[in-house]
């Protein structure tokens, strides 16, 4: 019975020492990147050819179980092994042949090492030579005869206790595919307690050997599937049991991941404000106003670009000359309109403003954790200012935009105190109408440039054509964000 409790009290301190060593302490904050992934269960069969080392002459018989295993790490793992065995022991020394026929029912739980996982030579190995060693229990039964028994008998049955064992192996193991592999093993086990020497029945009752004990010697071959698809906590598909993985693999493909990565480059051939990478036209006239892209801007759409364009945002609907300038129809006297009238009524139809919703209209530039608007944006404000002035029935909305630095609420937040400072500033500088602004915000989610952290480009507010019906946006959740100034006042609506 103390054997007993002992070899149950070992199994459940290994069991809870493997499944407790894979989740190693993460510092404070949860910085710590593991290289270590989420990884699969193996699921094994097994069949071999046991035989008993004793005091009577060894037999082939068989047997088979199952094993679940799990790893620990790249080199160590558990497993839980369950073995039925039938073997049988004959000596036909001496005068009457002595037999004796064991059938055998254990349950194990062993530590198994990798040896040459310690190679990092490649992504995963294709053959592991696995070594173990564990502890179990076994209950067998051993039917001998022509078996001298210390109580006289030659004939019977020895059914034993539920008794301890100590068993040791290695084995080859040959992966065919990233669910299946093929192990060969060779395991030895020996039984603690009276039962020790009584695996053939025999434990040298009247001969002049030493009496020891006996071992159950179990070659055989595995047949092991990987079982496990993504890991619930990140949704990531598991890897092989990591046993078959080289523990740089991670590493190695974080690495190469960072060396492909294209190198910053800053220059800015054109000088035009932006740098090579990003710009599409590389050799803008010099002065040039260029949109986001490096593209020369035509801000009206009549093919005259803005650095030769005398009127940059003509009124739509009408011919341009070559100076980009609209050719408005003077005024005429009312016999001309009645003349006109007269001769084109069937067929006259309003101008149509093509091409108002694909206006670029300026984009003004905030400093970090900012809704202050800048002398030097000024002068886009005055442009957006004449185009609403010139145009009485456009509606222009703007939107409020933030880098990728900070949190999502607070960029919220702070994207719509840009936009509803850009509107206060129309309306009190410009005595534009509150109507004809929409307060629109996007926080983080429409980077021109996708980087983390801080970017100018992206701390912005731009202006579009207003579409129909278009409202606006109510304030984001979240505390007030970001430091500045409105302009508004009483008279204004604020």
């Amino acid at each position: 019975m103390t054997v007993r409790n002992l070899v149950l009290a070992v199994l459940f301190i290994s069991a809870t020492f493997g499944l407790t060593a894979q989740d190693a302490a993460a510092p404070a904050g949860g910085s710590y990147r593991s290289f270590t992934p989420a990884d699969q269960w193996e699921l094994g069969i097994h069949a071999g050819l046991p035989f008993i080392q004793g005091d009577l002459g060894s037999k082939i018989g068989f047997g088979g179980g199952l094993h679940v295993r799990k790893s620990l790490d790249h080199i160590f793992s558990v497993r839980v092994n369950a073995l039925y065995a039938q073997a049988k022991s004959e000596d036909t020394d001496v005068s009457l042949t002595r037999t004796a026929d064991m059938s055998w029912f254990s349950g194990s739980g062993q530590l198994v090492v990798t040896v040459n996982n310690f190679r990092f030579n490649k992504p995963y190995r294709k053959i592991a030579l696995n070594v173990f060693a564990g502890l179990g229990a076994t209950k067998f039964t051993t039917d001998y005869e022509n078996v001298v028994q210390e109580n006289g008998a030659s004939t019977g049955s020895y059914k034993s206790d539920l008794s301890g064992t100590f068993e040791v192996g290695a084995g080859l193991g040959f992966r065919v595919s990233p669910k299946f592999n093929i192990g060969l093993e060779y395991t030895a086990t020996s039984v603690f307690g009276e039962g020790a020497d009584l695996l053939d029945g025999s434990n040298n009752v009247g001969r002049e050997v030493t009496t020891f004990r006996d071992f159950m010697h179990y070659p055989h071959l595995t047949l092991n599937f990987n079982l496990g698809g993504t890991d619930k906590a990140t949704g990531a598909k598991k890897s092989e049991p990591l046993y078959w993985a080289n523990p740089l693999s991670q590493v190695s493909d974080a690495i190469t991941a960072l060396e492909a990565r294209p190198v910053y480059d800053p220059t800015d051939t054109d000088g035009d404000g932006i740098i090579d990478m990003i710009d599409q036209e590389k050799e803008s006239k010099a002065g040039a106003r260029v949109d986001t892209k490096g593209v020369a801007m035509d801000s009206d759409m009549d093919k005259v670009l803005d650095y030769n364009d005398k009127e940059p945002y003509s009124p739509p609907g009408y011919p341009v000359d070559a100076n980009g300038v609209a050719q408005v129809p003077k005024a005429i006297t009312e016999a001309d309109v009645n003349r006109i009238v007269d001769a084109k009524l069937a067929n006259f139809k309003l101008p149509v403003q093509k091409g108002l919703s694909d206006w670029f209209l300026p984009i003004i530039n905030f400093d970090m954790n900012s809704y202050n608007i800048d002398y030097s944006e000024y002068e886009k404000l005055y442009q957006v200012a004449q185009v609403l002035k010139n145009n009485t029935d456009v509606r222009i909305a703007v939107t409020g935009n933030t880098d990728l630095s900070g949190s999502e609420r607070h960029n919220n937040v702070l994207s719509y105190n840009r936009a509803k400072a850009a509107i206060e500033f129309l309306v009190n500088q410009y005595g534009i109408s509150r109507d004809r602004l929409v307060l629109d915000w996007a926080g983080e989610t429409n980077a021109l440039v996708p980087v983390k952290g801080a970017t100018s480009l992206n701390r912005r507010a731009e202006f579009r054509v207003a579409k129909a019906g278009e409202a606006d946006k109510a304030r984001p959740e979240g505390p007030e964000a970001g430091k500045g100034r409105f302009m508004g006042n009483k008279a204004s609506g604020y």
